[in-house]
């Protein structure tokens, strides 16, 4: 049983790239390393030559070769420029990037994977859409259920700019029948990096366009099950929406009977709510059922458990 197969040179270059300018353009502090060099800023685009400065101040305190320590940042932005479209993302261009913009060790485990196309993450592209009636094709598409999963953990980091970073989810799943080698993993952003660790040995190509704009890939298992066999599965969904997008919601779709729910969105400390309610919805679509107000706790998120679940939507929706 092998793994996915790698992502083509090119692409990995073009999707690493991708995330590149996502990690720069979000407010924070990579995006405050260039901006303290840009004259004119434009909402929602990223200054080059003020990258480039950044990349040359690095040089200068940590030369690589002869001539770094008295590069012109005017000299980078060509290697900037073909860097970030994807034209040409080297690796050591990728390492000049994740040195001089001090990138956390998540982020560069994220870009260093996706540049070398590895079979544990994905970039993915579709569009924000779910029909009302995904279930009924989804079944069509994917046949019966081959697995159960018997624990659901959630957790949604909301970044300084009110957007998503990234969700990580922890998983117990029980093989239904023998042979479960994968389960379906569907998703509807307009773009999204999906990257797998334990219990997952990769994620496959995309595999068919649901309906509409929803599309469905699968998780890799690390071992193939059989009826009854368990497994624990973790993998991060990580977004990317554009400049002033404000996300108020996170929902969470449990059509078939789950145990041991647990859903957790945690808030940069730069952008705290000034509101929360944990919610039921009428299903995809539909208007709110009920809801409560809940308190954010000492580490600025909002937690819920549930001990059994099943067809209900459920999550938290917040005002700013």
């Amino acid at each position: 049983m092998g793994d996915a197969p790698p992502v083509p040179r090119s692409a990995a270059q073009a999707a690493a790239a991708a995330y590149l300018r996502e990690l720069l353009s979000r407010p924070g502090w990579y995006r405050r390393r260039w901006e303290q060099y840009a004259e004119r800023n434009r909402s929602g685009q990223l200054n080059q030559l003020a990258i480039a400065e950044v990349l040359a101040h690095y040089l200068w305190e940590h030369p690589r070769t002869v001539g770094d320590a008295d590069v012109l940042p005017r000299q980078l932005k060509d290697t900037t420029s073909r860097a970030l479209s994807g034209k040409l993302l080297s690796k050591a261009a990728l390492n000049l990037f994740m040195d001089a913009f001090g990138m956390s060790d998540f982020d560069r485990d994220q870009l260093v994977k996706i540049w070398e196309g590895s079979s544990h993450i994905r970039v993915l592209t579709g569009e924000r859409a779910v029909p009302q009636d995904l279930l009924s094709d989804v079944a069509a598409l994917l046949g019966p259920p081959r697995h159960q999963c018997l624990s659901l953990h959630d957790h949604m980091l909301i970044g300084a700019d009110r957007r998503p970073v990234r969700i990580r989810t922890l998983q117990i799943i029980e093989a239904l029948e023998a042979g479960v080698d994968r389960i379906p993993y569907l998703y509807d952003t307009n773009a999204l990096t999906v990257s797998t660790g334990q219990g997952c040995r990769g994620i496959a190509e995309p595999l068919a366009q649901v309906k509409g704009n929803v599309y469905v890939t699968h998780l890799l298992l690390a071992d193939v099950l059989n009826v009854g066999d368990t497994l624990t599965l973790e993998y991060w969904t990580t977004f990317s929406f554009p400049a002033g997008y404000e996300e108020r919601e996170y929902r969470r779709g449990l059509f078939r009977r789950v145990e041991n729910v647990d859903i957790r969105v945690e808030f940069d400390p730069d952008a705290l709510p000034a509101a929360v309610w944990w919610a039921v919805w009428d299903g995809v679509g539909g208007p709110i059922r009920e809801e409560y107000p809940v308190a954010l706790d000492s580490q600025h998120s909002v937690h819920r458990y549930l001990r059994l679940a099943e067809k209900t939507l459920v999550g938290f929706r917040w005002e700013w």
